[in-house]
């Protein structure tokens, strides 16, 4: 997955290793981020296969190295993104977990999810300062997306608040 965003970035534009992360901490975090010690192996095998090309500049006395795709890669990010999309079941670690609570302590449940909602909450508040930066230059896909995560961390951090109320109902406080 790393590589086709890779290519669906450098189908904007040339890109560094750096600006590619920069891009993808400003839109594709909210659902798939990665690190430069991820991306820089992603490109190296993105040029190893002829889909990318680097080109070497200097500026301001500093050494970068700019990436550009190429034909064959873009009838690859062609080629990938053709395909339609079935959903798909998301691992998530913290449905897992919250089904076995039932073998902790009722204190220790309320202290997780407590935690779990203020981390929601938390990343949501970081998707409304995103969404202030770049509403008005995204497009309607890329504003999509983000709209997606900001409404599903709306409904998680709500969800969670409820479940808590009704633990707390259910056991008298």
């Amino acid at each position: 997955m790393l590589e086709y965003i890779i290519l669906g970035f450098l189908m904007e534009c040339s890109m560094s290793g750096y600006d590619i992360k920069q891009s993808m901490s400003h839109s594709t975090a909210n659902f798939f981020d990665a690190s430069f010690g991820s991306i820089y192996p992603a490109l190296k095998r993105l040029e190893e296969k002829g889909l990318i090309i680097s080109k070497e500049a200097v500026e301001s006395g500093k050494y970068k190295k700019y990436y550009e795709i190429l034909e064959q890669g873009k009838k690859e990010f062609f080629s990938w993104l053709e395909v339609p999309v079935d959903f798909s079941s998301l691992k998530q670690e913290y449905l897992v977990k919250q089904f076995f609570y039932i073998h902790l302590p009722e204190e220790k449940v309320k202290a997780h999810l407590e935690h779990f909602i203020e981390s929601v909450k938390d990343h949501l508040n970081k998707l409304i300062e995103l969404e202030k930066l770049i509403k008005e230059h995204a497009d309607v896909y890329k504003y999509s997306t983000l709209r997606y995560g900001m409404d599903f961390m709306s409904f998680a951090a709500g969800w969670y608040e409820n479940l808590l109320k009704e633990i707390s109902n259910k056991n008298g406080g």
